[in-house]
C-alpha cells in the first residue's frame, strides 16, 4: 500500500510538472516577448505576467477565481488550444487571409445563404489584415421591390458606429487645443452649470468632455424612458442646439463619472459643445478635421436629397418576411445632426476609419490622430464592470498588460458594424440597413468564421 501511495504521488507530481512545462512552451510560442529573459522557460514572475494577460482575456479559464491558473486550469487551457489549432486543420476553413482572398467560399456562402433563407435583403462584408483588402463581397438586394442588388459600395446610415467617429473628431480639437478632455462641460454649455441629480437638492459634480465621451456624464439611457426624452434624440426636425437646450432642462440620473450608462443624449451634449468652440455646424467641423484630410468624400451627416434616395431600404424582419421601415432617408429635411448616431458612410470607408485606429493614428503617410489620442481612446474610462468597457468612442475587449484595449469595436442599431483587432491586425466592416439585433448573429458568425483564419489565445 505504501508503494502504491508513493507510485501514486510521483504520476500525480509528473503530471503536474508536464502540464507546466507544456504551458510554459506554449505561452512562450504564442507570446515570445514574455520569456523577458530569453531561457526558454517561464519564471514564476514571467508566467504571472502571461496569465494576467490571458486572464483579461479569458476570465472564465480562471475556474476557481484566484487570480492564477491551477494545474488543471493549464491543462484546460492547453485543450482549448489544441482544439483551435485542429480546426484550423480543417479545410473548408481558410489558413490565412491571403487563403481568405483567394479561397472566400466560407464567407461567401455564409453571405449567400443569409439572403436566401431571407435573414437579410442584402448587406456586404470587408476584412482588412495589415492593411490589404482580403474579402468585400456584397449580396442580395439593396430593395426588394425593385431588385436593386446591395452592391459594394452602398452609403449606410451607420447608426451608434458614428460614436468612434465623433470621438476621434473631439481627439482632433484636443490635439489641435480647442478645448480638454477634463474640461468641465458648463465651460462651453452654461446651461449645465447647475445640473442637479434627480430627487436632490443640490448641485452634480461637474460633467467633463471625458464623461460625454464615455457615457459617465449622469443621462438617461436610450430605451424606456420618456417619450420627451425620446424626442430629444429622434426629432430630426430641430437643430442640435434646441434638442441640447431640451437635455439641459432634465435632471441627471447619477452623479458624472459614477456609472456607465449608454446615452445618445451625452454625445449630443458632446457634439454641441464643438459646435459652440468652433462656430461651426458639427457636419462642417467633421468635414474639416476629420473626414477630409482622411479622404472620406462620402462620409456625411447630411446626405443631400438626391443622394438619400440611393440609400438602401431599410428592412425589419417579421413573421410574413422582410418588411420595409420608415428611415432618416423618408424626411424632407434634416435639420437636426445626431452626433453619436446619425452619420452615413460607405464600407470602404468605415475600414480607412477603422485602420487609421489599427495605425496608431497614421493614414496612408500621414499623421491624423497621435499615437496618445488613439491610445486614450483605447484606455478603461469607465468603472470597471464585469461585462463590456468603454473607453473614448469605442466598446473594449482584449486589453493589454499595460491597460489598453488590443480589441476596439462598435455596432449600431441599424445593423452596421467596425470592429479593429490588434492582435490579428485585422479591421472587419459590416455593413447593412437592417434591424441591429435582428442581423446580430449573422454578422458574429462572420466573424468568428475570420477569427479562425487568424487564431489567436
Amino acid at each position: 500500500m505504501k508503494h502504491l501511495l508513493s507510485f501514486l504521488v510521483i504520476v500525480s507530481l509528473s503530471s503536474t510538472l508536464n502540464a507546466n512545462d507544456a504551458f510554459s512552451k506554449k505561452m512562450i510560442e504564442l507570446y515570445p516577448k514574455v520569456d523577458t529573459d530569453n531561457d526558454g522557460t517561464l519564471s514564476k514572475s514571467e508566467e504571472a505576467a502571461v496569465t494576467q494577460q490571458i486572464l483579461n482575456r479569458f476570465p472564465k479559464l480562471d475556474k476557481d477565481g484566484d487570480g492564477a491558473l491551477s494545474t488543471a486550469e493549464k491543462e484546460n487551457l492547453l485543450r482549448i488550444a489544441a482544439n483551435r489549432e485542429k480546426k484550423t486543420a480543417d479545410p473548408t476553413i481558410p489558413q490565412n487571409p491571403k487563403q481568405m482572398q483567394r479561397q472566400g467560399t466560407s464567407l461567401s456562402v455564409i453571405l449567400q445563404n443569409a439572403v436566401e433563407q431571407n435573414q437579410v435583403a442584402g448587406c456586404s462584408f470587408l476584412v482588412m489584415h495589415r492593411g490589404e483588402v482580403v474579402f468585400r463581397e456584397a449580396v442580395g438586394y439593396a430593395d426588394l421591390k425593385s431588385k436593386r442588388p446591395f452592391t459594394t459600395n452602398e452609403l449606410c446610415p451607420i447608426a451608434s458606429v458614428s460614436k468612434p467617429f465623433l470621438a476621434s473628431v473631439l481627439m482632433v480639437l484636443v490635439e489641435h487645443g480647442k478645448l480638454k478632455l477634463n474640461d468641465p462641460v458648463a465651460k462651453y454649455l452654461p446651461e449645465f452649470k447647475d445640473a442637479k441629480i434627480q430627487g436632490g437638492q443640490t448641485s452634480a459634480q461637474p460633467m467633463t468632455i471625458r464623461h460625454l465621451l464615455s457615457h459617465t456624464g449622469g443621462f438617461w439611457g436610450n430605451k424606456g424612458v420618456s417619450p420627451e426624452k425620446v424626442d430629444l434624440i429622434r426629432n430630426f426636425t430641430r437643430p442640435l442646439s434646441n434638442a441640447v437646450t431640451g437635455i439641459a432642462n432634465h435632471d441627471l440620473l447619477y452623479e458624472p463619472g459614477t456609472k456607465f450608462n449608454y446615452s445618445g443624449a451625452g454625445y449630443c451634449v458632446a457634439g454641441r459643445v464643438a459646435e459652440v468652440i468652433l462656430e461651426q455646424s458639427l457636419e462642417q467641423i467633421a468635414q474639416e478635421t476629420l473626414f477630409r484630410p482622411m479622404g472620406l468624400k462620402r462620409t456625411t451627416y447630411l446626405p443631400s436629397k438626391t443622394i438619400l434616395q440611393t440609400i438602401p431600404t431599410r428592412y425589419l424582419k417579421k413573421s410574413g418576411g422582410l418588411q420595409s421601415q420608415p428611415s432618416l432617408c423618408d424626411i424632407e429635411d434634416i435639420q437636426f445632426i445626431l452626433p453619436g448616431g446619425s452619420l452615413f458612410t460607405t464600407m470602404d470607408e468605415m475600414a480607412s476609419f477603422g485602420q487609421l485606429h489599427l495605425n496608431d493614428g497614421m493614414h496612408k503617410g500621414k499623421r491624423i490622430l497621435s499615437e496618445a489620442s488613439i491610445a486614450e481612446m483605447r484606455r478603461l474610462q469607465t468603472p470597471n464592470r464585469a461585462s463590456r468597457t468603454y473607453g473614448l468612442g469605442w466598446f473594449r475587449d482584449d486589453v493589454d498588460d499595460s491597460g489598453l484595449a488590443d480589441l476596439i469595436f462598435h455596432g449600431g442599431a441599424l445593423g452596421a458594424h467596425l470592429r479593429v483587432d490588434r492582435n490579428r491586425e485585422m479591421v472587419c466592416v459590416f455593413l447593412v440597413h437592417q434591424t441591429g439585433e435582428q442581423v446580430a448573429p449573422l454578422k458574429n458568425k462572420l466573424i468568428e468564421r475570420v477569427n479562425l483564419s487568424l487564431i489567436h489565445i
